[in-house]
């Protein structure tokens, strides 16, 4: 009995697997989406990663810098600029994240009835003067059975 039990549970983790390796590639290229329009950038070692882990649902990491670092041959910007583009990025990438969130939890195959899914965007501060406060860490996390609350917290 409790080998048929353990059976049926590794043929439905490996359903939701089959099923999330669709949804991966596409997940992947609508977080970055999102992140460019924000006008953050994702940072050139690669682009957002998705993983599922079985019981909690779909995690998708991305290290992305709200400003890209001042090169010896760029123009300086003031302190003050670089702060205010900053903020507005953020808090753009908050709301357009949050929207992206509440509708992929819902409508994404692979997280199934109890599961989660959760954005880890790995803050690269590259003005560290300008903005001492950034965090460096922003997660974002909604379940799929209350996909209208979205957890966002802020690491520094």
């Amino acid at each position: 009995m409790l080998a048929t039990v353990l059976t049926l549970f590794v043929m439905l983790a490996a359903e939701q697997a089959d099923v999330f390796k669709k949804d991966m590639a596409p997940l992947q290229s609508a977080v970055d989406g999102v992140i460019a329009s924000s006008g953050a950038q994702v940072m050139p070692a690669g682009k957002s990663r998705a993983a599922y882990i079985d019981g909690y649902g779909v995690i998708v990491t991305v290290e992305i810098a709200f400003e890209a670092p001042q090169g010896i041959f760029d123009t300086p910007k003031k302190p003050a600029e670089v702060r205010t583009l900053v903020a507005r990025r953020r808090k753009d990438l908050q709301e357009k994240m949050t929207a992206f969130v509440k509708s992929r939890v819902a409508t994404t195959d692979s997280i199934g009835a109890t599961d989660s899914l959760a954005i880890v965007i790995y803050v690269l501060n590259t003005n560290p003067a300008d903005i001492p406060n950034l965090p460096m860490q922003i997660v974002m996390t909604a379940k799929k059975d209350s996909p209208q609350q979205v957890a966002f917290r802020e690491l520094f």
